[in-house]
């Protein structure tokens, strides 16, 4: 006996096969998209450092200013998985978070970034940034943030500045493990003073001893320590960069 499938079964088999490859290209595209949020979210990062970076160093040539702000959203191009580094014991610690969670909160919408200098490392790592007065979540969207505990360029003591290891190509510190002993580091503060550091120790610690490394009263001489992020088989480690100053 023939079997007969009417037309109507048909359209609606047409219909439901129609309905499924939507539904399927619209959970491939999801996904695509998902995919690419934080790659384009990246990209649009690297963008804006660079236009900070730019506008900062022809405002430090004028002359004209020593004081350099911008103003930017506070929930705006957040980076994956930032956090703090917190030191001391278990009850200092949980102390320093809910203190740190609560001035997060009491953040106005719109923050301030105040600039104190531009760092430049020239050869392989070809790193060029803006450093902000403060290492805060807000400030590393941005550029390099200067350790509060640690000097002031140029100062007897310890200078510390933190940046992250971007997964973008040549963006904050993606490429500071390229920095060689012996590369010089030059330190421009908006104020027009210059200071040039050279590379002469580099290594990689746990983030349990990061504080008695970064901290400002570590030596008596002209340091410059540059801090980032790195991965090895026994998980996420820092890198520090270490130099001391070329004095005039």
């Amino acid at each position: 006996m023939k079997n007969d499938v009417s037309y109507g079964q048909k359209k609606k088999r047409n219909v439901l096969s129609d309905l499924l490859l939507i539904l399927a290209i619209i959970l491939l595209l999801g996904g695509v998209a998902l995919f690419l949020v934080d790659p384009i979210k990246n990209w649009i990062r690297k963008d804006t450092v660079e236009d900070m970076e730019e506008s900062v160093r022809e405002m430090i040539s004028l002359g004209e200013d020593t004081e350099i702000t911008f103003v930017v959203d506070r929930d705006a191009l957040q980076v994956n998985g930032e956090e703090y580094d917190y030191f001391g014991d278990e009850d200092e610690i949980i102390a320093l978070q809910e203190q740190m969670e609560q001035a997060q909160g009491e953040l106005p919408s719109s923050v301030v970034l105040n600039c104190i200098a531009l760092l430049d490392i020239d050869g392989d790592a070809n790193i060029h940034i803006t450093v902000w007065d403060e290492a805060t979540n807000i400030s590393l969207r941005y550029g390099g943030g200067h350790f509060p505990e640690s000097v002031m360029p140029g100062e007897v003591g310890n200078c510390t500045i933190l940046a992250h290891h971007m997964r973008v190509e040549y963006s904050m510190f993606n490429t500071l493990d390229r920095a060689k002993i012996g590369d010089p580091v030059r330190i421009v503060t908006v104020d027009g003073h210059e200071y040039t550091y050279i590379i002469d120790e580099i290594k990689i610690i746990p983030p349990s001893e990061l504080y008695e490394n970064i901290r400002g009263d570590i030596t008596d001489t002209k340091q410059l320590t540059l801090v980032t992020c790195t991965y090895t088989s026994s998980g996420t480690q820092r890198l520090l960069v270490i130099g001391h100053i070329i004095d005039d």
